[in-house]
């Protein structure tokens, strides 16, 4: 009994963890694909930001890392998804980048509000060592 308890918690969990990431799935892949054509009418919908492909690169594809949800008083306001994707940058060349993205729920609908890059993991080739 405790066994089959066990396993229902874990597919519930998993069942959670999955929709989750499908939502912010789709809002992303929307915004780097009309960040890439410079679509601003498109952007105007679901960012206040752009990442710009002249500048920043173009992204083709992603794969979402981690999900960090930000709470007020219960109600979920914003998150900041992690994701790790090739970046072909201006110099034509294509460089793996971790980004961190702000997405923030606006009269129900969520946007992106922020990109940066993530801080270099520790151990990770682009550390500096003493």
């Amino acid at each position: 009994m405790r066994i089959a308890l066990l396993l229902l918690l874990l597919q519930t969990t998993l069942a959670v963890n999955g929709c989750s990431t499908a939502a912010e799935q789709s809002i992303l892949s929307q915004f780097f694909a009309a960040s890439r054509l410079r679509d601003t009418t498109a952007l105007k919908n679901i960012a206040t930001v752009v990442f710009e492909p002249a500048t920043q690169g173009i992204v083709t594809s992603f794969e979402i890392t981690n999900i960090e949800p930000h709470r007020n008083g219960g109600e979920l306001v914003s998150e900041v998804v992690s994701i790790s994707s090739p970046v072909k940058l201006p110099s034509g060349r294509t460089a793996q980048k971790d980004l961190l993205i702000t997405m923030q729920r606006t009269t129900g609908q969520w946007i992106v509000t922020a990109i940066a890059d993530a801080p270099p993991r520790p151990g990770s080739p682009s550390t500096p060592r003493p």
